[in-house]
């Protein structure tokens, strides 16, 4: 399948199942806010802002070793992982070539980061709670710095789970 499919195929995956995720977390999470229309189509994005690292380790595993809400752990360490690799190996058995899963993959995480900034941004102003996630961004890496590190996320998992995508690949076995 060429490049656009696949990418099409890819994003529609990733931001699919990222759905499915904030659902899940709308109907079990107690504290959610359900009113928030901004808020729940941004978190949909969100996920991007995860280094691969820190959903494997800081946000996944050492949650559920320390948990005392299993559930909710459990359902944020597999909404930060799932996602992304069902959408690569997806990429990987579509795409034509191992580049083309890779491409696939690269773009669909720079275009979710860029997605992730704008909504982020323009959020603050409608939603107290965008506007509490920016501001707590801001303090830790200043307004500049916010918005690179968004888009470094994006790169790093683009890479990361790009990379997967090129070894999975049915053009690479």
């Amino acid at each position: 399948m060429n490049f656009i499919k696949t990418f099409v195929i890819t994003l529609v995956i990733y931001l699919g199942l990222n759905t499915v995720f904030m659902l899940f977390a709308l109907f079990t999470v107690p504290s959610f806010p359900t009113t928030d229309i901004m808020f729940i189509i941004t978190t949909i994005f969100a996920p991007i802002f995860t280094f691969p690292g820190a959903a494997w380790t800081t946000s996944g595993i050492l949650p559920l070793l320390t948990t005392t809400d299993l559930l909710t752990d459990l359902m944020m360490f597999l909404g930060l992982i799932l996602p992304p690799l069902i959408a690569v190996i997806v990429a990987s058995f579509l795409g034509e070539s191992n580049k083309t899963a890779f491409g696939a993959w690269l773009t669909t995480a720079l275009l979710t980061a860029v997605v992730y900034t704008i909504l982020l941004g323009v959020g603050q102003l409608s939603s107290s709670y965008l506007a509490i996630d920016w501001f707590g961004k801001v303090v830790t890496y200043g307004e500049l710095g916010t918005i690179l590190v968004i888009f470094i996320a994006g790169i790093v998992n683009g890479f990361f789970y790009g990379c997967v995508a090129y070894i999975v690949s049915k053009a690479g076995l």
